[in-house]
């Protein structure tokens, strides 16, 4: 099969429906967008079947690679290369280690996804090309879902990520499962060589999720400029920073997710607002790290966020301490723009406004100076 919807399936039939495909292939490569349930269900896939699973750990929607114990045990004796190490013995003689199948495919998954960045498509290629020797081909299965499933599910799936995470690790011990897996969204591993213990993520790491905002808005019947207006009134009278999500496709513009209001003037919840409303999957390009799942071109539209601004001026030795920070937009908005090919703007109360994209800039500036003459 290449798809599973996993909205027309409860979670039992779907676990079902891989399982089977688990007997009849050894290696199964789950993909799709943030919230399908591609780690909730590798989690209930796992038994005494199972050696090992695998995960990218880099912030974009990981894949999920399950691989059958038989087909692990074949791997761990299958020699794929003698590696020389940069080290000499004394007698100056190369020193080699024996890498096999096996450590091959962890390197594959870390270095494809949390190194390089290249994406799905060039996972299960080599994957492919890698098992292809053994009589092994991976079966990949994208799963997919409604759109407003999707939502409701992101939304919300901080709520069981300690449950997720523990049971995870009964697993592994149950049924000695090897797993690279360190953290899902919201929760943690405490102790990552034991693989004990499960927390919450620190307040000042990027795993963020709903228990970082204050509130949540909706926008339906929403347009831009009510967005804007609510967004500068919510900075200038409670110092917080906000933002939505606009999509631009056929000469229109249609706000794609409600306004979120984080708790404190700099909660960098831009990327949040990605992974949540649209989703996106790594599609490596010249600039680009990721791509969106929505056809168009998409917009973050956000408050200043002053805090990240002085700590940019503090930590550049060229720039006097005594200066102020000349722009509202940072760096991480600048680079995001390009590492998600997105729009980023950046509005602060007063109506000042900056943009990854020159044209968009005088647009708002626009918007904004309608809205001052209705005000």
């Amino acid at each position: 099969m290449e798809f599973l919807d996993t909205s027309a399936h409860t979670k039992e039939e779907s676990v079902r429906i891989l399982a089977k495909e688990l007997e009849e292939h050894p290696i199964l490569i789950l993909i799709g967008p943030q919230g399908v349930g591609k780690t909730t269900l590798a989690i209930q896939l796992l038994s005494e079947n199972v050696g090992a699973y695998f995960e990218g750990r880099a912030r974009s929607a990981q894949p999920v690679v399950l691989i059958r114990k038989d087909l692990v045990e074949k791997m761990r004796q299958e020699l794929y290369e003698k590696r020389k190490l940069p080290i000499f013995d004394e007698d100056e003689k190369p020193i080699y280690v024996d890498v096999y199948v096996y450590d091959q495919v962890k390197m594959l998954v870390e270095n494809i996804f949390d190194v390089m960045e290249l994406g799905e498509p060039e996972l299960i290629r080599q994957l492919s090309m890698l098992t292809k020797k053994m009589g092994v081909i991976p079966e990949a299965i994208e799963l997919i879902s409604s759109d407003d499933v999707l939502v409701k599910r992101r939304l919300l799936r901080h709520l069981d990520a300690k449950e997720r995470l523990s049971n995870l690790l009964e697993k592994e011990k149950k049924y000695g499962i090897e797993s690279n897996l360190w953290g899902i969204q919201g929760a943690k591993v405490t102790d990552v060589i034991n693989r004990e213990g499960v927390t919450d993520y620190d307040e000042d790491q990027m795993s963020r999720t709903i228990k970082d905002f204050d509130r949540i808005i909706p926008t339906k019947d929403m347009t831009v400029p009510d967005c804007i207006m609510k967004m500068m009134e919510i900075s200038a009278n409670e110092n917080k920073e906000s933002g939505f999500l606009v999509l631009h496709d056929d000469n229109k513009e249609t706000v794609i997710s409600d306004l979120v209001v984080g708790k404190s003037t700099n909660s960098l919840i831009g990327v949040t607002l990605l992974e949540i409303y649209v989703g996106f999957r790594q599609n490596r390009s010249l600039y680009r790290a990721y791509k969106h799942t929505k056809e168009g071109k998409l917009e973050v539209i956000h408050s200043y966020t002053p805090t990240l601004q002085e700590i940019e001026v503090l930590a550049n030795p060229w720039i006097p301490p005594c200066d102020e920070p000349t722009t509202i937009m940072s760096t991480a908005d600048v680079s995001a723009a390009e590492r998600f090919d997105i729009t980023i703007s950046v509005i602060e109360a007063d109506g000042r406004v900056e943009s990854s994209n020159k044209k968009r800039r005088l647009e708002l500036e626009e918007i904004i100076s309608g809205i001052s003459e209705i005000n």
